[in-house]
């Protein structure tokens, strides 16, 4: 039977390299183990087939039982991630420790009789047998592959019944015949006097049908899949297709949005027959339609839809899931764009009305207009995690630091250009609407090409406050805002962006609004940082006086000094 032995070995280690090439970096541990310990089990027959002692068989014997207590235990919780079960901590403890202790006693066989009683060495017509007198430990080997074969198969019926649209039908089925193939060999397939067992083939069967559910698992794992689709979890819906448009799985926010896909069973026909979702299969038409239209080599990244439902607006995003270059579905994020369409409404009407009545209505017109800057301001600072509050701060910065200019006969600025400065620092990072929610609100460090998207913010924002401002406000505070909003970011030595601006080519009130922005930044608490001391950032700002800051700032940066502390003091006062 060697070469039985050593085929079902050739097999599983086939299996492991397909598992390898194919799954392995992203796939549940029990599974990578699972796959592992196959081949290694394998092994193990096939050294007790050519064993020419007892003590070589119980060798071989003992690398055998590394599949009989742990496999199973893998197989339960493998089937209990791909389920998307919670075990308890406890039970997953307990469960790992009796595998463990059990092949302990196993380690054993051969120094005591808690396992095997007594086992003897026998070759029958070239075979190699091993006769045993079981001990106590072996009837409790039994009962824990029994326990878990019914925790196995009682979770498979309670996901079949009442988890449908989280696993296909199909994909529950191949995991039941596998506990059954499992019975099967383990209770009924012990070896005969001429040595055949039926395990080590079972244990290929076992690979071949996880196989099979990966290819299908691992497009339809929300938690893999959605992490390259989208990055906001919590706001935006995802709904992922097969090539043939069969229903893989979607998120909470999706099922949210659409209470009609809580009957939408996986690997069924994705038929929705209700609006908006009884669109989407003539937007995947559109798509493919155009992606088959474009030029060879170039690929159709997306297309968007914008519809109205239930007096919410929400814009799907549809494009491929990819294996590689081969098209293995659609993924279709929704994201609620109800708030901006009222902010767009909002500012369309605004600026009708300012063109209708700006004669009788400046004043009341002007409070309107502020408002709706800040509340711009404010929706690009709800849009990023890290800088919650960063605009009201920055602006009371700005106010602390020209009160100490306007101290000081010699410097050319005045009250009005006070108010102007202050009522334009919340418009410095507007142009961060623009940027992706995906950078926007990565929590850590940016990776050198999202920081290089992430500077585009200073000229995007000058384009948006000239289309705001154009023609609606005071000339002389439209190009203010701008010069904040597009240069806050240069630097007197000429090493800043936008445009790498050295000195008094800078506005001066980019000059100004550098030291508030930086200041802030520093003394507050970040997603990839702690906030600095009063001490450090003054450390740290005087230090980049005369290549980051202008140096004629800094004599009212230092006087501006007790009164910014005392301020950011009291936020702090306020937190607690």
């Amino acid at each position: 039977m060697q070469t039985y032995y050593a085929v079902c070995l050739f097999l599983s280690v086939i299996g492991l390299l397909i598992f390898k090439w194919r799954w392995s970096r992203d796939t549940d541990i029990n599974i990578t183990f699972l796959f592992l310990f196959i081949p290694i089990t394998e092994i193990g027959y096939l050294m007790r087939s050519i064993s020419s002692n007892l003590e070589e068989a119980l060798l071989a014997n003992k690398i055998i039982y590394l599949g009989g207590c742990f496999l199973a235990m893998f197989i339960t919780f493998s089937i209990m991630n791909l389920f998307q079960l919670k075990i308890p901590k406890i039970i997953g403890f307990l469960m790992t420790a009796s595998s463990i202790l059990m092949y302990t006693v196993v380690m054993m066989i051969g120094i005591n009789g808690w396992f095997y009683k007594s086992v003897t060495y026998h070759v029958i017509d070239g075979d190699v047998v091993l006769r045993k007198e079981y001990g106590p430990f072996h009837t409790v080997f039994y009962i824990m592959i029994a326990i878990y074969t019914l925790i196995g198969l009682g979770l498979l019926g309670y996901s079949m019944t009442k988890r449908k649209g989280v696993v296909s039908y199909r994909t529950t089925l191949l995991l039941i015949l596998t506990e059954i193939v499992s019975v099967i060999s383990f209770f009924f397939g012990h070896s005969n006097d001429k040595g055949i067992e039926l395990l080590p083939a079972a244990f290929v069967i076992f690979q071949m049908i996880f196989l099979i559910i990966m290819e299908r698992t691992g497009m339809y794992n929300i938690s893999i899949t959605e992490a390259f689709a989208m990055i906001d979890k919590a706001e935006n819906g995802f709904i992922a297709l097969d090539i043939h448009r069969c229903f893989l799985g979607a998120n909470l926010t999706a099922r949210k949005f659409f209470l009609t896909l809580a009957n939408q069973e996986v690997d069924k026909w994705f038929n929705i027959d209700k609006p908006p979702l009884s669109l989407v299969d003539g937007w995947l038409d559109e798509f493919d339609r155009i992606a088959k239209n474009r030029k060879s080599g170039t690929r159709m990244e997306e297309i968007e839809h914008v519809v109205e439902h239930h007096d919410r607006f929400y814009k799907f995003i549809i494009n491929y899931i990819r294996d590689e270059k081969r098209v293995k579905g659609y993924q279709i994020v929704i994201v609620d764009e109800t708030e901006e369409r009222k902010y767009t409404n909002l500012l369309e009407k605004y600026n009708s009305d300012l063109e209708e009545e700006v004669e009788k209505k400046t004043e009341h017109i002007q409070e309107i207009q502020d408002k709706m800057v800040l509340g711009l301001a404010e929706m690009v600072e709800g849009r990023d995690f890290s800088t919650g509050g960063h605009i009201k701060r920055t602006s009371q910065g700005i106010k602390i630091l020209m009160e100490e200019m306007l101290k000081d006969p010699e410097c050319d600025v005045d009250r009005h250009y006070v108010k102007l400065m202050e009522k334009a620092a919340p418009m410095h990072d507007l142009g961060k609407i623009a940027v992706d929610d995906k950078i926007l609100r990565k929590e850590g460090r940016f990776e050198p090409w999202e920081y290089e998207i992430m500077k585009t913010h200073a000229e995007k924002g000058a384009e948006m406050v000239r289309k705001v401002l154009t023609g609606v406000e005071d000339p002389e505070f439209e190009i203010l805002a701008e010069n904040v909003a597009h240069y806050h970011h240069e630097r007197v030595d000429g090493s800043g962006y936008p445009h790498h601006l050295k000195g008094d080519e800078i506005p001066f009130e980019a000059r100004i609004m550098a030291i508030a922005d930086v200041y802030d930044a520093l003394v507050s608490k970040r997603c990839y940082k702690d906030k600095y001391s009063f001490e450090k950032a003054f450390e740290i700002i005087e230090e980049g006086m005369g290549t980051q800051f202008d140096e004629s700032l800094n004599k009212y940066f230092l006087a501006a000094r007790p009164k910014l502390e005392a301020y950011y003091s009291s936020l702090d006062d306020d937190e607690d």
